[in-house]
């Protein structure tokens, strides 16, 4: 897996008019398809394997490089910590800290078995040891000292692929629930064990 640190989309970066276009051609959509085949439709930060809502990241942050190299699955969770600027700033989900046991890998797998089990935020930030909480600067080298928790909280849009991405889990976790040994639990407990989270097929809803 690819070491995860909060970030930021470069300003001298972000897609133009043309570029956007592009994203929403043929030849994007068959990119995209082989980029989420090859990898299997698992996001290559935490594990975390969907047929439905997951992202297709440029790697360097450029979106004008489409070559298949650079392109990588990432889930919607640590999109938002890639994203950390728009996590914390725009849509209000995502809080920053100085502290934690954990690296933001895991602080992203734990979070999600830990809510899937119906934990609130304060239990899951005080088993992460999550302390000393930071604000969000558009400096690379500050982020990349702290650590991003994704909240709970629901965007301030209310609507946003983020959030349709929750409720969608949120049905897939009711129609195939965890299986015995593969409780969230037992890896919760051995946090060094924690594997990725595809225990469930996520074929309940048509892909995207």
């Amino acid at each position: 897996m690819k070491r995860l640190f909060p970030g930021y989309a470069n300003p001298k970066k972000w897609r133009t008019g043309s570029q956007t276009a592009t994203l929403a051609s043929d030849v994007w959509r068959l990119l995209r398809a082989k980029a989420l085949n090859r990898d299997n439709f698992t996001c290559q930060y935490c594990g975390y394997r969907s047929e439905k809502y997951q992202i297709v990241h440029h790697m360097d942050e450029d979106p004008k490089n489409n070559n298949l190299s650079n392109l990588a699955t990432i889930c919607q969770m640590c999109n938002l910590v890639l994203h950390s600027g728009q996590g914390c700033v725009l849509k209000g989900v995502v809080d920053l800290y100085k502290e934690s046991k954990f690296n933001q890998n895991d602080i992203i797998r734990i979070t999600r078995e830990m809510r899937d089990e119906g934990k609130a935020d304060p239990e899951i930030i005080a088993f992460l040891g999550l302390k000393h909480k930071m604000p969000f600067k558009m400096d690379k080298r500050y982020l990349r000292k702290l650590l991003a928790f994704i909240s709970s909280r629901k965007t301030r849009d209310g609507d946003d692929m983020y959030d349709r991405w929750k409720a969608y889990h949120s049905q897939a976790l009711k129609t195939h629930p965890w299986r015995n040994s593969d409780s969230p639990k037992s890896f919760i407990k051995k946090p060094s064990q924690i594997r990725t989270v595809d225990r469930f097929e996520e074929k309940v809803l048509p892909p995207s």
